[in-house]
């Protein structure tokens, strides 16, 4: 009878480190780091809304205080330079019923993309309620462009910053509201300007 000798298990490693060098370096290294670049570049786009990293959203149905009717009247489309692009949006705010006086209401909107970390910000108006009014936003971004492979920037995405003063038994308080509009370019009957 003859015996079988037995290899320590760092042996087989030593002997065979080429092909687990290989497999560790073409299939494994390759699972972790290609989705880690893809999850890192997606966390790292999300929008910081006005310059506030805590800022929470409201949706436009549960806007409180104001009623906003918004449409987007034109996008202009970048050039090749990435240049020239805007979005102009006609809007009202109106005030909802309320027992409190408010003023120095104020309004800015801003355009961002996730996956590309683009922003673009208006400046800040003042509105006047139940009347009609307009901005324009630069919107120089390639949405067609691929920010990685099999992936392009999705949005833009449209946000509002309202901020009005809300006086409660004689004392002036600063409020801020940040708000999430949907973009509709069928519905709003959006003239599109090609570059």
């Amino acid at each position: 009878m003859r015996k079988v000798k037995k290899i320590s298990k760092w042996a087989w490693i030593y002997q065979h480190r080429l092909a687990i060098f290989a497999v560790l370096f073409f299939i494994v290294l390759p699972m972790v780091f290609i989705p880690s670049i893809y999850i890192q570049k997606y966390v790292d786009s999300k929008p910081v809304l006005f310059e506030d990293k805590q800022a929470d959203v409201v949706s436009l149905n549960d806007l409180p205080v104001f009623s906003l009717d918004y449409k987007i009247a034109q996008v202009r489309l970048p050039n090749e330079d990435n240049l020239g692009g805007y979005y102009k949006i006609e809007y009202t705010l109106t005030r909802e019923t309320g027992i409190n006086p408010i003023n120095n209401i104020r309004i800015q909107f801003q355009l961002a993309t996730r996956w590309a970390k683009y922003t673009e910000v208006s400046t800040e108006q003042s509105v006047t309620l139940s009347t009609a009014r307009s901005v324009q936003l630069n919107f120089n971004y390639d949405m067609e462009q691929n920010v990685l492979p099999f992936v392009q920037a999705s949005g833009p995405y449209l946000y509002a910053k309202i901020t009005y003063e809300e006086t409660i038994m004689g004392e002036a308080f600063a409020r801020t509201i940040y708000v999430r509009l949907p973009i509709d370019l069928i519905k709003d009957g959006t003239q599109i300007i090609p570059a």
